[in-house]
Protein backbone atom coordinates (compact mmCIF):
# COMPACT_ATOMS: atom_id res chain seq x y z
CA UNK A 1 0.00 0.00 0.00
CA UNK A 2 1.19 3.51 -0.75
CA UNK A 3 2.83 5.06 2.36
CA UNK A 4 0.66 8.22 2.27
CA UNK A 5 -2.52 6.15 1.99
CA UNK A 6 -1.42 3.90 4.83
CA UNK A 7 -0.55 6.90 7.04
CA UNK A 8 -3.96 8.46 6.37
CA UNK A 9 -5.77 5.25 7.34
CA UNK A 10 -3.70 4.86 10.50
CA UNK A 11 -4.38 8.47 11.52
CA UNK A 12 -8.16 7.98 11.88
CA UNK A 13 -9.65 5.18 13.97
CA UNK A 14 -12.84 5.30 11.86
CA UNK A 15 -10.87 4.41 8.73
CA UNK A 16 -9.05 1.59 10.50
CA UNK A 17 -12.34 0.11 11.72
CA UNK A 18 -13.95 0.44 8.30
CA UNK A 19 -11.07 -1.26 6.51
CA UNK A 20 -11.15 -4.12 9.04
CA UNK A 21 -14.81 -4.78 8.34
CA UNK A 22 -14.43 -4.25 4.57
CA UNK A 23 -11.11 -5.80 3.51
CA UNK A 24 -11.97 -5.36 -0.16
CA UNK A 25 -11.05 -1.71 0.31
CA UNK A 26 -7.55 -2.74 1.42
CA UNK A 27 -7.10 -4.64 -1.84
CA UNK A 28 -8.57 -1.80 -3.87
CA UNK A 29 -6.37 0.85 -2.26
CA UNK A 30 -3.29 -1.30 -2.65
CA UNK A 31 -3.86 -1.55 -6.39
CA UNK A 32 -5.45 1.88 -6.94
CA UNK A 33 -4.41 4.44 -4.29
CA UNK A 34 -6.13 7.18 -6.30
CA UNK A 35 -9.48 5.83 -5.07
CA UNK A 36 -8.86 7.16 -1.56
CA UNK A 37 -11.71 9.68 -1.99
CA UNK A 38 -14.18 6.86 -2.71
CA UNK A 39 -12.85 5.05 0.37
CA UNK A 40 -13.41 8.14 2.54
CA UNK A 41 -16.95 8.56 1.18
CA UNK A 42 -17.77 4.88 1.82
CA UNK A 43 -16.39 5.18 5.34
CA UNK A 44 -18.56 8.23 6.05
CA UNK A 45 -21.66 6.39 4.86
CA UNK A 46 -20.77 3.37 7.01
CA UNK A 47 -20.31 5.52 10.12
CA UNK A 48 -23.38 7.69 9.47
CA UNK A 49 -21.41 10.89 8.98
CA UNK A 50 -23.03 12.13 5.79
CA UNK A 51 -25.25 15.19 5.95
CA UNK A 52 -28.53 13.36 5.15
CA UNK A 53 -27.76 10.78 7.84
CA UNK A 54 -27.02 13.52 10.38
CA UNK A 55 -30.22 15.37 9.54
CA UNK A 56 -32.24 12.16 9.85
CA UNK A 57 -30.67 11.40 13.24
CA UNK A 58 -31.39 14.96 14.41
CA UNK A 59 -34.99 14.67 13.24
CA UNK A 60 -35.45 11.38 15.12
CA UNK A 61 -34.05 12.97 18.29
CA UNK A 62 -36.39 15.95 17.92
CA UNK A 63 -39.37 13.64 17.40
CA UNK A 64 -38.42 11.71 20.53
CA UNK A 65 -38.09 14.92 22.56
CA UNK A 66 -41.47 16.18 21.35
CA UNK A 67 -43.11 12.87 22.19
CA UNK A 68 -41.67 12.99 25.72
CA UNK A 69 -42.90 16.57 26.15
CA UNK A 70 -46.40 15.54 25.05
CA UNK A 71 -46.37 12.70 27.56
CA UNK A 72 -45.35 15.03 30.38
CA UNK A 73 -48.24 17.44 29.74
Amino acid sequence: MHPKTYAMIQAKPEYKEFIRFHPEWYRTLTKHPEQIDAFVDASKVYHGQTMPQRIERFQRNMDMALMILKLLK
